[in-house]
């Protein structure tokens, strides 16, 4: 004979079986966080070497290059065509039915990380870069590539902020993540020449309470916001200077 006395020990075995699961799937979500970044954008450049003053998995600078020449800096493009042709699917929820949702809101964060990265180069006016629309003399040219894409899962999200379990939220978001993986090339705005490359992958920072997760792209524009801080901080500090990795410590969602 099973004996049930109450309602409420059911429901705590529920959410305990709940967080047994996610545990055992921690395992794999830590793994692709660790794993090496892409070349992918970058194929003909070694996407390990690093570079100790920028904060990115991956730094080049041309060791030739003249970097305190450049006055100008021109943000070309962003593009999603990188991004592997079944990435919509781990972004699948019901607000995200399909490859054309998903690609839809690509092009929207593309168009956001361009606009970012423009607008915080702007928050330095007395800076030595400025903001140009064109390739030209004395003009870096930025051309950057989404190469790994996952938007956020609303409705798991909200639920794991309502499971009565202390941490719950953090466990579960560790698992299932939002997160934006970045290339970067840039040129010498008049002969062309490949001056420096970067890459990066971002996942938004763990929280006890995040509302950003709760929305589709909130997490995504919160990832480019921060590369575009820290891209635009590193060429007004005397070109590419030494820039420290900065926490992202935002709470409401964006």
């Amino acid at each position: 004979m099973i004996l049930v006395r109450s309602g409420v020990p059911s429901r705590m075995c529920c959410v305990a079986a709940g967080v047994v699961c996610a545990l055992l799937s921690a395992g794999c979500s830590v793994s692709d966080r660790a794993k090496p970044i892409s070349n992918t954008f970058l194929e003909d450049r070694d996407v390990t070497t690093v570079d100790s003053s920028l904060p990115f998995s991956h730094a080049w600078e041309d060791p030739k290059a003249d970097y305190k020449k450049y006055t100008k800096v021109y943000f070309r493009s962003v593009s999603i065509d990188r991004l592997p042709p079944d990435a919509w699917k781990a972004s699948s929820s019901s607000f995200m039915t399909s490859q054309d949702d998903y690609v839809s809101e690509a092009k929207l964060l593309a168009k956001y990380f361009l606009d970012q990265l423009n607008a915080e180069v702007l928050e330095y006016p007395d800076g030595p870069i400025k903001v140009t629309d064109k390739a030209d003399e004395h003009t870096l040219v930025f051309d950057f590539a989404f190469t790994e894409l996952e938007f956020s899962h609303p409705i798991q999200n909200t639920g794991a902020l309502l499971v009565p379990v202390p941490g719950a939220a953090v466990l579960f978001s560790t698992i299932s993540n939002p997160h934006v993986a970045m290339a970067g090339r840039v040129y010498d705005g008049k002969s062309g020449k490949l001056v420096g490359t970067l890459a990066d992958r971002k996942y938004p920072p763990t929280r006890l309470l995040d509302f950003n997760k709760v929305t589709v792209t909130s997490p995504n524009r919160e990832i480019c916001t921060y590369w575009a801080e820290e891209i635009a901080e590193a060429l007004e500090r005397d070109g590419f200077t030494t820039v420290g990795s900065r926490g992202i410590f935002k709470l409401l969602p964006w």
